[in-house]
């Protein structure tokens, strides 16, 4: 390749490939730094450009999973639709981010502030934004510069990362050295200690990996349904105060508990349940809910519903509503949100309960985490298989639980579920595509 070659697709193919090896189930974060050092040197737009396609195409591709295997989507529009998704976000995070910076004529200590200004808005806007492949996610697994994301949060992290991926940049130049240090050691005084565990509870998480062929015919997962009587059988004898299973972990609706779901409610008389559910309630027309439901003493005792849907996989958006008969996993019907986002009472414990796409949001978690002793995260990753998207997905539940300095439980179908510490440790695992079950006794584990 010729010199300019090399600088025109080597260096972004480069580029590209770091960012995609950090963000990927191998977790190879450090790569990250060079990824944007590589991205800093960059002078051209197009350079920019394909370097973000290089970066966010492969760490996204595992979105084709759900579409292809589950949500009946031909291969030809399931594709393009990737495609477009890759165009948008690139277009939003590199060209904007490049063009801004080329009107403050490539500074370099302004780089880390606008990336991270267009990693904010896209996490918004539109429908609900897109909060993925934030660049500070990754310093949960950086020692010591994990602090900062208590601190101040994921896009601190992120000016953080782009400030020291930036440093030759400034080796030459003592003020921007001197200001670089400033910002580093300014967010110190704001990191937070971590609380006591609540005391005297044990908590035991179910994963009962039920694949989505399973999960989406219903006479199928009716069949499955004794793998969970089973297995809460073996939990009952672990004397569990509090017992928590995945999204959408039945086959029956939240409705139907007091007939098809009366074994379910029985063991609520031994401990308390936390669980996915969908509901179905009637309004104007039956009216679909993806929710969390507490059961105690054999009947319901608190619920949430969840209030960011996934658009096209819970909701599809307006002008795009005949599109639905092209995502079939949802049926052409829209999911109601809920209300606001509410801690509920399971008796031993004030429980924040996001549900899936719901940890992405830096925001929405810290609503749940000021009224919860813990968060747990009901989820349902069996869509994306053992795919990158399910270690991402998994990250940021980890990211969350240090910026909220809480206790997190990761509840997921198929794996991995875990319970995780206020530095975003895992303390307990059990890895994807295992049955099986954790106890995590909060009076005898310290942090």
């Amino acid at each position: 390749m010729s010199h300019k070659g090399l600088k025109k697709v080597g260096l972004p193919l480069l580029s590209g490939s770091l960012f995609y090896l950090a963000f990927s189930k191998l977790s190879l974060w450090f790569l990250l730094f060079p990824s944007l050092l590589i991205l800093s040197y960059l002078r051209t737009p197009s350079a920019w450009f394909l370097a973000g396609v290089f970066s966010f195409l492969p760490s996204l591709f595992w979105i084709r999973i759900a579409m292809l295997e589950y949500g009946g989507v031909l291969p030809v529009v399931a594709y393009s639709l990737i495609a477009l998704l890759v165009v948008f976000l690139v277009s939003l995070q590199f060209l904007v981010v490049f063009h801004l910076w080329r009107l403050l004529r490539f500074y370099p200590l302004t780089l880390p502030f606008l990336w991270t200004a267009v990693e904010v808005a896209r996490s918004h806007v539109p429908y609900g934004g897109f909060p993925w492949l934030i660049t500070g996610e990754l310093l949960v697994d950086a020692p010591l510069l994990k602090n900062y994301l208590s601190a101040g949060g994921v896009y601190l992290g992120s000016v953080v990362v782009w400030s020291i991926s930036l440093l030759p940049h400034l080796v030459s130049d003592r003020r921007s050295i001197v200001a670089l240090l400033m910002l580093l050691l300014l967010p110190l005084p704001f990191i937070r200690p971590a609380p006591d565990p609540p005391q005297g509870v044990r908590v035991a998480v179910i994963q009962p990996n039920v694949e989505e062929d399973v999960k989406l015919d219903k006479e199928a997962f009716y069949r499955y349904l004794p793998n969970y009587w089973e297995i809460l059988e073996k939990v009952s004898r672990e004397r569990p105060d509090v017992v928590f299973l995945p999204e959408s972990a039945f086959p029956f609706t939240a409705n139907r508990l007091n007939t098809e779901g009366r074994r379910l409610l029985n063991y609520s008389r031994r401990f308390v349940i936390v669980t996915g559910l969908i509901d179905i309630r009637v309004g104007e027309d039956w009216e679909p809910y993806n929710s969390v439901f507490v059961l105690h003493s054999g009947r319901v005792v608190d619920f949430y519903d969840k209030v960011r849907l996934l658009p096209f996989g819970e909701y599809v958006p307006f002008p795009f509503g005949f599109t639905k008969d092209i995502f079939g996993a949802i049926g052409g019907t829209d999911y109601v949100p809920g209300s606001e986002p509410r801690c509920v009472n399971a008796v031993k414990l004030k429980v924040g309960t996001p549900i899936c796409f719901e940890v992405s949001y830096y925001s929405l978690v810290r609503s749940f985490s000021e009224c919860a002793d813990v968060v747990a995260v009901f989820t349902n990753d069996g869509w994306f298989k053992d795919s990158d998207g399910t270690y991402q997905h998994f990250r940021q539940a980890r990211v969350r639980a240090v910026e909220n300095r809480k206790y997190l439980l990761w509840v997921n179908n198929t794996g991995p579920s875990a319970v995780i510490s206020p530095e975003g440790d895992v303390l307990m695992e059990i890895p994807y595509g295992k049955k099986g079950y954790i106890v995590y006794d909060f009076s005898r584990i310290k942090p």
